[in-house]
């Protein structure tokens, strides 16, 4: 398979400070992506590198009349004199590789790339996702699993998450940590959010939203929460809308009906 790193930026490999990789792919209700990338908006993080890969959809992104093919990037934010105790390295996609074949070799020439370009400093590697569960709390949990149960420990002492103790995790978010933590390059993490999706909806920023408080909270990031509860206020307005619609069809079925309740619903 063909993959492409081209560097967009240099970095001095002697000044990293134990840095972390986040990993946004977009996956169900683009849960995972919409964390990872409001994260990277919001400590501005720069472009690092562009990723080519031949196992990405043949599908061309047109954004104002531009034309380009489907990429990976990932993105990097040193560490600052402020709360920010480590440097970042921000990975997302518009797409996933589609074969199981292009997530393994991604996943393994990805890490070899970042243990090369960091001279193997890498502490961690840290992916996004979502759990589909049939009830979800006002707040989601945050579903917690990794390579090494030392560090899984660490993010259980956050509020609002839950041991992963058994499942699947289907792609590269779950592939691309198992792969990094158990071929030697840094342990790997996965979160995964509680979400309900919905027909009429295409994200979950409320389960996006429990993502960014644990990785803000873990990594101490100063981050704001803005654009992110916009889209939630978005998605609230949505929701209440086709709740009112749903309510105004049964009340006129029920009248049909001479007022009785239906048994069916």
């Amino acid at each position: 398979m063909y993959l492409n790193f081209e560097k967009k930026m240099e970095i001095d490999i002697e000044s990293l400070n134990s840095p972390i990789v986040l990993i946004g792919w977009p996956g169900i209700a683009l849960v995972s992506k919409l964390a990872i990338s409001s994260i990277k908006d919001s400590i501005d993080a720069k472009l690092f590198l562009d990723i080519d890969c031949f196992d990405f959809p043949p599908k061309s992104k047109v954004e104002n009349g531009s034309l380009e093919i489907p990429t990976a990037q990932v993105f990097y934010k040193p560490s600052d004199s402020g709360n920010q105790e480590n440097d970042f390295f921000i990975l997302t996609a518009d797409y996933q590789p589609q074969t199981p074949e292009g997530v393994f070799e991604f996943s393994k020439l990805f890490c070899e790339e970042m243990d090369k370009l960091t001279g193997g400093k890498i502490k961690m590697y840290v992916s996004a996702g979502a759990l589909v569960t049939d009830k979800v709390n006002e707040i989601p949990n945050v579903h917690i699993c990794g390579t090494h149960q030392d560090l899984v420990e660490t993010f259980l002492k956050q509020d609002n998450t839950k041991l992963m103790d058994s499942g699947v995790i289907a792609g590269a978010n779950g592939i691309l940590p198992a792969w990094a933590g158990s071929k030697g390059h840094a342990p790997g993490i996965c979160l995964l959010a509680e979400t309900l999706p919905l027909p009429m909806m295409s994200l979950d920023p409320r389960a996006s939203k429990a993502l960014v408080e644990l990785i803000k909270n873990y990594f101490s990031i100063d981050m704001d929460f803005s654009e992110i509860d916009k889209k939630i206020e978005e998605m609230e307005t949505i929701f209440d809308s086709f709740r009112k619609q749903a309510e105004h069809y049964m009340k006129d079925d029920r009248e049909e009906l001479g007022g009785s309740d239906s048994y069916f619903r």
